[in-house]
């Protein structure tokens, strides 16, 4: 992977459990898209993404095929090609912590429409029902509102503006104690 720079830790402490990793990546349609190392097609990003997972569960000492992170890296690498195909590129941030995963998936583009509706970007978010049903937590952020899951209902919440108005931000937590 030395030549898939930006895959990489962003931080890393031996004095605490947490280790975060991100990768960043440009659609073809995104307008600063002249930068070619950092553009994708889904192909390509998916593969990279696939070792990518297979590295940094390895680092923590994680088997990604153990039954509590079941299709984990499905859902993260589907809402990684969301933003790529639809919200023109962005980041996607893993943080692995003391008995739970966060993934938080950024992108350049604002949602359009009701979040509840899963209608990414004008698109069916495909993946996006199913990781809001296997997540513990989850949270979108976009055009400054905040969207949260509740327990035991399909839609989600408006629950407090954000700060988050460019672009559009999904969070989503998975507790394996």
């Amino acid at each position: 992977m030395e030549n898939e720079k930006h895959f990489y830790p962003t931080s890393e402490s031996n004095e605490q459990p947490t280790r975060e990793y991100s990768v960043n990546f440009l659609s073809s349609s995104h307008p600063d898209a002249e930068q070619a190392e950092r553009t994708y097609d889904t192909q390509k990003l998916v593969g990279m993404m696939n070792r990518w997972w297979k590295q940094i569960c390895a680092e923590n000492n994680i088997d990604p095929n153990d039954k509590k992170f079941n299709n984990l890296d499905y859902y993260i690498f589907e809402l990684g090609k969301n933003a790529l195909e639809h919200g023109r590129g962005g980041e996607i941030k893993v943080i692995f912590e003391e008995g739970k995963i966060t993934v938080i998936i950024t992108s350049y583009k604002n949602w359009t429409g009701n979040p509840s509706d899963d209608i990414l970007y004008g698109t069916p978010g495909y993946g996006l029902s199913q990781t809001k049903e296997f997540a513990d937590e989850f949270m979108i952020e976009t055009n400054g509102k905040k969207y949260t899951k509740v327990k035991g209902q399909d839609e989600l919440n408006e629950v407090e503006n954000s700060d988050f108005n460019q672009g559009t931000k999904i969070t989503f937590i998975k507790n394996f104690e």
